[in-house]
């Protein structure tokens, strides 16, 4: 049927425009509603224990994501001490509202009843820095702590991740544990600490698990051996004409807030390689910034979201015999799934139950040998394999000199593994940055999967990335002396405080003395930016000009370490030993003449590993 007249047409249009408009506007925010109204009650820790019978919550705050895959883990081993948890409750409020803690009202411990109990999985980052997803627990312990409430009725496990070479090592699980037993709450066990700087983390954890899982027997749990219940559904569809989006409710560690900016894709102006030697490779990229969702500060940092290769996708898919659905669409659930139970003979159960529980036993495998395990489920794998993150890099250039441009640094190794020549682990992201940086300017960079399909397919070379806010910044006034201390690609921020002061100097601005040691292997293979360093001195000699360094500090010089942690840890000790010999202090004092430095911003780090 055709409208009768022109009014009748226009008022059909009408209509479907009033249509259309309930769906996508009005609607939605009715479905909104109605969500937050399902979830308010849900806000009250001891009620949500209470309501789903559940013995125990799982706190994690984490930067990049290891401390949630532990809880997840944690989660879902408890199930078989019958040990149920409401750790999900606490990773759908992080994602649905971005509050982190703040959003399940960390006020309501307190009325969690003795025959309940909670556990905190905390990374310390940066300098002795919450991640950002634990700021509301930050806030509340720091109440907890001025205000004197009282924990009386809580329990509670702590396990925290850190790197001993960072001088805040776990400093945030340590403040977290001391404000809840000075408020009277219980440790079930004493709290215990992953050290990452011999890449013990997952270890440390199997310990702390281990003790946890011995306490809940104590307790009157009893451990049960369960098969593979399978609770991710895969569903392929008809055939490969039948595609569409395949979408995961997977949290990717990233949010737009006060100190990030959105995910955006970012067009490649221009890059040249730095050096290149053997299996390294070094790479200066440069990023339009044309969109207005993202700017930047000299000294701020720069996230790029790789993708996997495609060979390394294919691999996998010729491992779990899946070529013939290749190009098949499927739908997804998540779960909770367990290694052994595929295990085809009983003496690899126990095989893979023993490296499971035995450190020295796993240590010994992964450096012998590498286990191929095909003809596990899909759903398996699509549940064990973590979400890809971020790698964040320091910018290279300066918001002074090129506001709408973000320069890279990036170094690309390609470690062998131990014991075997012919097999190398890339690293994912640089080698992600080299691809895209000598690709045609035409050509298209595969993207992460976690984007729209409208984005999938971008003109021109561009990578995802987003801005991160940093505290590694220039004085305000750059008349104050500089003292800078990196090596290889720890330069990068450093070349953007050094192009900016010079462009201060050349338009008569003062600008302060600048002290520099640079630390490279060989001036002729890996000695970045030479050309635009005409003086430097080697890191290792700062010992040798300490007095230089003393004088320019008690003259009021900032100083910045950006590098590796054991250096700027190698740097303070040296620091310090200048310091107590130079103003004969004792042996406590050095180290109260450096933290007060920090405290005032005059000794900043900026340091990984």
């Amino acid at each position: 049927m055709k409208p009768a007249s022109t009014a009748d047409g226009i008022a059909i249009l009408l209509f479907l425009f009033s249509v259309l408009g309930y769906i996508y506007f009005e609607r939605p925010q009715v479905q909104d509603g109605e969500a937050l109204n399902k979830t308010t009650a849900t806000r009250n820790i001891a009620q949500r224990l209470e309501e789903g019978r559940h013995k125990c919550v799982i706190f994690w705050g984490s930067q990049s994501g290891t401390s949630e895959r532990f809880a997840e883990t944690l989660a879902r081993e408890c199930a078989s001490m019958e040990v149920s948890t409401v750790r999900d409750s606490f990773a759908f409020w992080h994602q649905c509202f971005g509050g982190g803690f703040v959003r399940l009202r960390c006020r309501d411990l307190g009325q969690v009843s003795k025959s309940k109990f909670a556990m905190f999985i905390l990374s310390t980052y940066g300098e002795g820095d919450p991640s950002d997803n634990t700021a509301g627990l930050w806030d509340w312990i720091e109440r907890v702590k001025n205000d004197k409430l009282t924990l009386k009725e809580l329990r509670y496990l702590a396990w925290g991740l850190g790197n001993s070479n960072y001088k805040y090592y776990n400093r945030i699980i340590d403040v977290v544990t001391d404000v809840l037993d000075a408020a009277g709450a219980t440790p079930l066990i004493p709290k215990q600490k992953a050290d990452d700087a011999n890449s013990g983390t997952e270890e440390d954890f199997q310990s702390w698990k281990d003790d946890v899982f011995a306490m809940f027997r104590v307790m009157g749990f009893e451990e049960r051996s369960f098969d593979y219940q399978l609770s991710i559904e895969v569903i392929f569809n008809a055939g490969p004409d039948d595609v569409k989006t395949v979408t995961q409710n997977i949290s990717v560690h990233h949010q737009r807030s006060a100190t990030c900016s959105e995910i955006v894709p970012l067009s490649i102006k221009s890059s040249r390689e730095l050096f290149t030697t053997g299996d390294r490779n070094c790479i200066h990229l440069e990023l339009d910034l044309s969109h207005r969702q993202v700017g930047y500060k000299t000294g701020d940092h720069i996230g790029i979201w790789p993708c996997n290769p495609e060979e390394e996708i294919d691999r996998l898919v010729d491992v779990l015999g899946l070529q013939s659905r290749r190009n098949h669409a499927f739908t997804i659930k998540m779960t909770c799934l367990h290694l052994a139970p595929f295990a085809l003979t009983p003496e690899f159960k126990a095989f893979l139950l023993e490296i499971s529980k035995s450190r020295n036993r796993y240590e010994r495998l992964i450096l012998s040998t590498h286990i191929t395990l095909t003809l596990l489920p899909l759903s398996f794998v699509l549940e064990s394999v973590p979400a890809l993150q971020p790698r964040y890099y320091s910018i290279s250039s300066s918001s002074v000199i090129a506001p709408r441009r973000i320069a890279i640094t990036a170094l690309v190794v390609n470690k062998t593994i131990s014991g075997s020549l012919d097999t190398a682990i890339h690293g994912l992201t640089s080698n992600y940055i080299l691809l895209a940086a000598k690709l045609p300017s035409n050509a298209s960079v595969p993207t992460p999967s976690f984007q729209h399909t409208e984005l999938v397919s971008l003109e021109g070379t561009k990578v995802f990335a987003h801005a991160r806010k940093s505290k590694f910044k220039l004085p305000i006034n750059s008349s104050t002396p500089l003292v800078l201390i990196s090596a290889g690609t720890s330069f990068a921020p450093f070349r953007a405080f050094l192009v900016e002061r010079a462009k201060l100097h050349a338009i008569g601005k003062s600008v302060g003395k600048t002290l520099f040691f640079f630390g490279c292997r060989s001036q002729d293979s890996d000695f970045i930016y030479k050309e635009e360093m005409k003086e430097s001195l080697g890191q290792h000699l700062v010992a040798e000009h300490s007095a230089n360094v003393l004088d320019m500090l008690d003259a009021g010089a900032n100083m910045y370490i950006c590098g590796r942690a054991n250096m700027a840890r190698e740097i303070d000790v040296k620091i310090e030993e200048a310091v107590k010999e130079a103003k004969g202090l004792k042996k406590v004092e050095p180290r109260a003449w450096t933290d007060a430095l920090k405290k005032r911003g005059k000794w900043r780090a900026d340091v990984w590993g």
